[in-house]
């Protein structure tokens, strides 16, 4: 008999043994009990069945014949529940021992003479062990890869890095089923020389022994994790009687983005393999995650950096309409009110928001070229003689020119310019014609017309609104493009209101 036992220490594995003779379930029982099995047994087959239903064994040693039913239909039955189970088929004579069909279809794993010797036994028993714990290994490992799946779509939810760090450690220790553990991430190695306030360069969680420790007092307790860091494969750490299982967090060859850390009793083989898996699908999400952050703080800036050259850009705009005003005390307020109706008509025709902006400036800018005009001829009580005239027909162009000496308005200089030109063709200072307009300036011309007619000038008293509604159809066609004058119209069934809201562009004090 083989002798090599170390008194009653359990491997782990059990057995139930079935036959009708007591004496021999005797035998075997203490055998294999003091070879570290827990052991069952039975002398009734229909009561060993119900036995092998209540509970899960790894090894089934049974008689071929027995009463009421032999082996063979045992076998059969039981496989109906079991098919885990590794049976061997014990008979006490060659010549009835169960057909080769028959232990092949019922899966049976071996077949024994019965003897008073149990060595050969026990080795064919070793061998289905050997074969039990490949199966629970790759059970294990399927059982891990299925975890580990179901991990990985909550590592990859954009969180806060502390947050995430405490996600990732509960997955961890879930799938290794440890008690200890701890994540130590390093999203700083993303961004080498380079300090953003916005991220916190190291983060430390851990659970279990270290649940109240920081990052400085682990890596006191722990001086060698701090080298273990720089490995790149899963390594084993011993402190003291501590075993630690060391996971790194790397992208490629060089990027090591952290580590994670469980304490795991006895040798674990397969449960390196998976945490090798997991550590790859929790650095890649982790990689993610940072560069995710990233953006969305390189997003913040540019909206910040947009926000200043907007408010940049609207403040030089109303430095400019300021100074027209200032020119021509008849005209304070008019850029404002053109620039509102402008806005409104955009609106009416459905257009977007960065092209209502760009009309709002071309609205507020439309009349800058009278700069260049002298006061003698902008301030001029009686009507203008033809030689002044034609030189308030100039400011289209100049304020053109003036807006393309500023890089962020050149491109309203061609509606700045065309702001006098009629649909007709008949308009200055180029004589456009139709659609040779740009868009832009038809809307401007539309609502710089219909403020003219609604405000007092020095040669003229306003016109009522049913005036300038006329004076709006009648220039379909000619002065406006006539696509655009309905909706205008619609636009003004709303001019009480609208008039309360530019009040205050009738109410400008001295403008310097």
């Amino acid at each position: 008999m083989r002798k090599n036992r170390v008194g009653r220490k359990k491997n782990g594995f059990s057995m139930f043994i079935l036959d009708d003779d007591r004496n021999m379930t005797d035998a075997l029982q203490s055998y294999f009990e003091a070879s570290g099995y827990d052991v069952e047994q039975s002398n009734d087959p229909l009561e060993a069945l119900e036995q092998m239903r209540e509970k899960a064994y790894d090894i089934l040693l049974l008689d071929f014949i027995m009463y009421p039913i032999c082996g063979d239909e045992v076998v059969a039955r039981l496989r109906e529940f079991d098919t885990n189970i590794y049976v061997i088929m014990l008979t006490g004579h060659r010549e009835v021992a169960p057909p080769l069909n028959t232990i092949r279809e019922l899966e049976i794993q071996g077949y024994f003479e019965k003897s008073d010797r149990f060595d050969q036994l026990e080795l064919l028993v070793e061998s289905c062990i050997k074969s039990i714990r490949q199966m629970k290994t790759v059970s294990r490992y399927q059982e891990g890869l299925s975890n580990i799946l179901e991990a990985v779509p909550k590592m990859h939810r954009y969180l806060p890095m502390p947050v995430f760090a405490k996600e990732l450690l509960a997955e961890l220790l879930r799938i290794s089923g440890a008690e200890n553990g701890f994540v130590w991430l390093k999203p700083e190695n993303m961004l080498p020389g380079e300090d953003i306030e916005e991220m916190k360069k190291e983060i430390f969680c851990g659970e279990g022994r270290w649940k109240d420790d920081t990052l400085d007092t682990f890596l006191e307790k722990y001086p060698s994790t701090k080298i273990c860091f720089q490995r790149r494969q899963i390594s084993t750490l011993v402190e003291g009687e501590r075993h630690f299982v060391l996971i790194p967090l790397n992208i490629g060859e060089k990027l090591r983005l952290g580590m994670m850390g469980i304490i795991e009793n006895g040798e674990n083989t397969e449960g390196h393999d998976l945490y090798a898996v997991f550590g790859e699908q929790a650095a890649s999400a982790l990689h993610n995650l940072i560069l995710h952050h990233l953006l969305q703080l390189n997003n913040q800036r540019l909206q910040l950096t947009y926000e200043h050259l907007e408010k940049g850009y609207m403040d030089t705009i109303e430095a400019l309409r300021l100074l027209v005003d200032a020119k021509d005390i008849y005209t304070r307020g008019h850029s404002d009110r053109v620039a509102y109706y402008a806005v409104r008509l955009a609106q009416a025709l459905g257009k977007s928001r960065e092209y209502v902006e760009y009309v709002r400036a071309a609205g507020l800018l439309h009349d800058i070229g009278k700069i260049g005009v002298s006061d003698a001829i902008l301030k001029k009580e009686a009507k203008l003689d033809d030689k002044e005239f034609s030189v308030i027909k100039k400011h289209p162009e100049m304020g053109a020119n003036i807006l393309a000496r500023i890089s962020m308005f050149q491109s309203i200089g061609d509606v700045v310019a065309a702001h006098h030109e009629r649909y007709d063709g008949t308009g200055y200072p180029k004589g456009l014609k139709g659609e040779e307009i740009p868009e832009e300036a038809r809307i401007v011309a539309i609502a710089d017309a219909f403020d003219a007619m609604m405000s007092d000038r020095h040669y003229r008293k306003k016109l009522t609104m049913e005036e300038c509604i006329r004076e709006l159809e009648e220039g379909m066609g000619t002065q406006f493009d006539s696509n655009m004058i309905p909706a205008f119209l619609s636009v003004l069934k709303d001019f009480d209101a609208m008039d309360q809201e530019l009040r205050w562009t009738y109410q400008r004090g001295n403008i310097i």
